[in-house]
């Protein structure tokens, strides 16, 4: 039997480089097993991702955590001192507790900068809360800030900041910006308009966690926004309105407690997705949730949670107006309860463009003393023609 060769090893070292920043770096570092060469070559990598999960192991004792973090910060150290390539595209931090390791976090801000990055991400978040708090909204304050020479990096195109607070005032040197995603912390209104007046290439907003004492008004319109996600924020505690002008907006992502607003209200021409994952609450506003999605553009997709098929029922008059949604790909998170089946009827009878249904099943989302609007006979929703429905 003739011996295999290695033919991947034998490709010039510049496009070995090209291909090992092409995968997740936590892959590009298990090519160091294969020879010393390659140990070189992910070395290379242009896309550097350190993540402290990959050390610290949950149900471990305090001690071992310790020891664990340790050793992470001591690979972060000696990776990014031995990094052979004079470009990185992407660098991503993921560390919880960085008050204790300024002088690491630093360096590794300074690294990415002065290797010309432009897509940088720097997480300080607690990865333990996002289990505990689904709909509790708790105001995080920020653990980390932004370093100042940050700002002088003009090519940067995509800036996520979680728990790391920034200098609204500075933001107006980011003109190459597309992308940002901020949570954890305290979000201005003005920091966003600012991040939308300036950045005129900005295309994707993401808040995740965030909070403010403003209404959500992007009155404004903002031509060039593409996609917007807003998770579980808190603006306002009196707050009436959530208002976007964007008429070029093409995906929408609301998760959250409905009491928090009013109105939704998200103006765009050509929307292609929206999202609507409502946590259970106490007011019922059917009247505002079906509205937000009539006005969705012809052909866009809907993804609508249980708490909408729960809700929407409860408007009366809804049920017997006879509209319609341009809806043509819809997708329902539920769990086929019986409170959930005639919002299921519901849309399903207003929907006459559907071409495609998903049905998502979960567990169950009762919201305090809920009762049906109407007489509802489950039986017969799960025994009548598809016509019916």
């Amino acid at each position: 039997m003739a011996p295999s060769v290695d033919k991947l090893s034998s490709l010039p070292y510049s496009l070995l480089s090209s291909i090992v920043s092409l995968i997740p770096f936590k892959e590009a570092v298990r090519t160091s097993i294969l020879s010393k060469s390659w140990i070189e070559i992910y070395k290379s990598t242009s896309n550097i991702e350190f993540d402290e999960l990959s050390f610290v192991n949950d149900g471990q004792t305090y001690r071992t955590k310790q020891a664990q973090r340790k050793a992470f910060l001591e690979f972060v150290l000696l990776w990014i001192a031995n990094h052979t390539k004079t470009i990185v595209n992407k660098f991503s931090l993921r560390l919880s507790l960085p008050g204790k390791a300024k002088r690491v976090v630093r360096q590794c801000i300074t690294f990415a900068t002065k290797h010309g990055v432009k897509e940088l991400e720097l997480d300080f978040s607690d990865p333990t809360l996002d289990c505990y708090f689904t709909t509790n909204y708790i105001k995080h304050e920020a653990l980390f800030e932004l370093p100042t020479h940050v700002y002088d990096h003009t090519c940067l195109e995509s800036l996520k900041l979680f728990s790391c607070n920034f200098v609204e005032t500075e933001l107006i040197h980011f003109h190459a910006l597309k992308e940002i995603s901020l949570g954890w912390m305290e979000v201005k209104l003005t920091a966003i308009n600012t991040l939308l007046s300036n950045c005129k290439g900005l295309e994707s907003l993401s808040l995740k966690r965030c909070w403010n004492s403003d209404e959500f008004y992007l009155g404004e319109d903002n031509p060039r926004l593409r996609k917007l996600v807003v998770d579980r924020c808190m603006f306002g505690s009196s707050s009436r309105y959530f208002i976007v002008n964007a008429l070029n907006l093409r995906y929408f992502y609301y998760s959250g407690l409905n009491n928090n607003f009013l109105v939704i209200d998200v103006r765009s021409l050509v929307m292609e997705e929206s999202v609507l994952d409502i946590c259970i609450e106490f007011e019922r506003h059917a009247l505002f949730l079906y509205k937000l999605v009539e006005d969705i553009p012809s052909g866009c997709a809907l993804t609508v949670c249980n708490y909408f098929l729960q809700v929407v029922p409860t408007g009366g008059c809804l049920l017997r107006m006879p509209r319609r949604l341009n809806v043509r790909s819809l997708t329902m998170k539920t769990s086929l309860e019986q409170n959930e089946l005639l919002g299921i009827t519901f849309l399903l009878n207003r929907c006459l463009e559907l071409e495609h249904l998903t049905i998502e099943l979960g567990p169950p989302k009762k919201y305090l003393d809920y009762e049906l609007p109407v007489n509802f006979e489950a039986e017969r929703f799960w025994t009548c023609s598809g016509n019916e429905h």
